[in-house]
């Protein structure tokens, strides 16, 4: 009773309206209402109402829960001593007593049998981070994204799940649905048959974003910024130069397996390696292996700048934590786990969940982050004699591997009912599209039921 009091006085003190009703009201406990009568109607009649209120007007009805919060508020401030003012007489202490034991009373058993009857909070939605979560759970699905396709929940006390601040408007609703059936599109077989997990092997030689840097572009005029070309633990300078080809993987897989990229510098705009020429095909469960190793990169001629020749390379002197991130553009990123690379080259794996479209940017995060700009900048990390590097050769990728067919989420929604593969027209492909735009994707479905 006294949180509720100390809570509503506050909210309440300025907000006293004239209420409805012509007399004091006859179920006003009597104690309370000989009270009333007694110390408090003098200033707060129809003609005098002294702070906008009115207790001749404002009959007893605590089940309406602005008359319970303005009944909570006159008994708060007369059990506290401001009302009667102290320039009128004090009431009697028996009579003060009687007065709040029986307005607290009558407001505490209306109180309890609301809470037996609705609970003590407010019956809400479930917010938009535990409607993903369900949906993930109930389908399976664990790759679903679909909070962000929903409005933002209101907030009270800094918290986002009480049930008075999350609303349910009818552009809640429409958002609610349309979560819904992009989650039901996506766990859908697409073909009657199961896929086949492949496995496929990306070298980090073939990929743009890697090879690109390695020349000193307009927006890489720096050693620092530049990535790499190595045979093992041996400098490719005449392949950064263009003087040899990039890759002689057609002439000599062994060497092949040998030729990496490296960097210095960790992911950070214009220089973003990636294996971009990786997309997940559709959202699942996959698996990633990578083969990197750290490096040390130099000495140079040696500067003030301590920028060392990244021809020159030879084992690196520590481990060197990289994360993984799966990217969809423009530079959507989301985190999918963590190694650290050894001085001696080796292969680590990524058990993940991959939505479609989706590619892998692997990022030496403890190097420096360089950016364009006058004059350079020196790489905390350097030494005289040279600094840290990271070295990726390929990305393995199996996938997608399914537990079973149809999915969980497939048979969930259709049982056991027979799937046989169709031609999607043209005409339903555009309407498709069209119904999916927002989200849902218009991937092609041809499975009939």
């Amino acid at each position: 009773m006294r949180r509720l009091i100390e809570s509503n006085f506050f909210a309440q003190l300025g907000l006293l309206l004239v209420a409805a009703g012509p007399v004091l009201a006859d179920d006003l406990p009597p104690a309370s209402k000989h009270f009333v009568e007694k110390h408090c109607v003098e200033c707060h009649d129809a003609d005098t109402k002294k702070g906008g209120l009115d207790l001749t007007g404002l009959k007893f009805d605590p089940a309406n829960s602005t008359n319970f919060s303005k009944w909570v508020l006159v008994h708060d401030r007369v059990s506290k001593g401001e009302m009667p003012p102290k320039k009128k007489a004090r009431p009697e202490a028996t009579e003060l007593e009687a007065f709040t034991k029986s307005l607290s009373s009558a407001l505490v058993s209306v109180e309890r049998a609301r809470m037996a009857r609705e609970g003590r909070a407010t019956r809400r939605r479930l917010n938009r981070y535990e409607y993903e979560n369900a949906l993930r759970d109930l389908l399976h699905a664990p790759w679903l994204q679909v909070r962000d396709s929903l409005p933002e929940d209101g907030e009270q006390e800094r918290f986002n799940k009480i049930g008075d601040a999350l609303d349910v408007s009818h552009v809640q609703m429409a958002r609610y649905l349309h979560a819904a059936d992009y989650a039901l599109r996506e766990v859908m077989a697409p073909q009657a048959e199961q896929p086949s997990s492949k496995v496929h092997r990306y070298y980090a030689r073939d990929q743009r974003s890697y090879t690109g840097p390695m020349k000193y572009s307009v927006f890489n005029t720096a050693p620092e910024r530049a990535t790499f070309p190595v045979l093992g633990f041996e400098g490719q300078p005449d392949v950064r130069t263009e003087k040899a080809p990039i890759t002689v993987g057609a002439s000599n897989p062994e060497l092949r397996e040998l030729e990496g990229v490296g960097v210095v510098a960790s992911a950070y705009e214009p220089i973003e390696p990636k294996f971009d020429e990786f997309r997940a095909p559709v959202p699942g469960h996959y698996k990633l292996r990578f083969n990197g190793y750290s490096v040390w990169v130099g000495p140079g001629e040696g500067n003030k700048w301590f920028i060392p020749d990244i021809n020159v390379v030879s084992r690196g002197r520590r481990d060197e934590p990289v994360t993984i991130t799966a990217e969809t553009p423009p530079q959507l990123l989301r985190k999918l786990g963590d190694f650290d690379v050894t001085p001696e080259p080796g292969l680590h794996e990524l058990d993940t969940w991959l939505l479609a479209g989706e590619m892998i940017r692997p990022d030496a995060g403890r190097l420096f982050r360089s950016r364009p700009g006058p004059g350079r900048w020196q790489n905390p990390l350097a030494e005289k004699d040279g600094q840290p590097g990271v070295v990726f050769g390929w990305l393995e990728v199996e996938g997608p591997i399914y537990d079973q067919w149809p999915p969980f989420g497939h048979k969930l929604l259709f049982g056991d009912l027979p799937m046989v593969n169709r031609q999607v027209t043209k005409t339903e492909t555009n309407s498709s599209s069209t119904n999916n735009s927002e989200g849902a994707g218009s991937r092609e479905r041809r499975v009939s039921r």
